[in-house]
């Protein structure tokens, strides 16, 4: 236990050596939806289904975050956080559709994002570039 939080330490602590990844960065798609306004199917999208929406886009669409739906796997390969940020945002969209409504919680996700799963979108990122 002592060396896997030694590990979380020393990954959190270099990471913070690259420029923190903006929201746009990490969600593209749902950045625009969000700065332009969302129609009645991006909320549904975002009230819905956790593999599509924001969270969704920053774990690359798969469902990783959910442990790919099986509840066992979470701890393993997805992250309860990022799973209540989902809810998070489901409840949002619910209630308000505008950008200002989500900005409080687009800049707790983006904190998080960074802190925990920043080298997952770099890396993503950089096998795009590469090709």
């Amino acid at each position: 236990m002592v060396k896997l939080e030694f590990l979380k330490r020393t990954q959190t602590h270099s990471e913070s050596l690259e420029p923190d990844l903006s929201f746009e960065e990490i969600c593209p798609i749902w950045s625009n939806k969000l700065r332009n306004g969302i129609d009645e199917i991006d909320r549904k999208i975002l009230v819905k289904d956790s593999k599509y929406c924001a969270v969704g886009e920053a774990w690359g669409f798969t469902g990783k975050q959910t442990g790919y739906y099986v509840a066992p796997l979470i701890p393993i390969i997805g992250c309860w956080e990022c799973i209540k940020f989902g809810q998070k945002f489901s409840k949002t969209a619910r209630e308000k559709t505008s950008y200002s409504d989500f900005m409080s919680l687009i800049s707790d996700f983006v904190s998080h994002w960074n802190q925990r799963h920043k080298k997952i979108r770099k890396s993503r990122l950089d096998s795009i570039v590469a090709r």
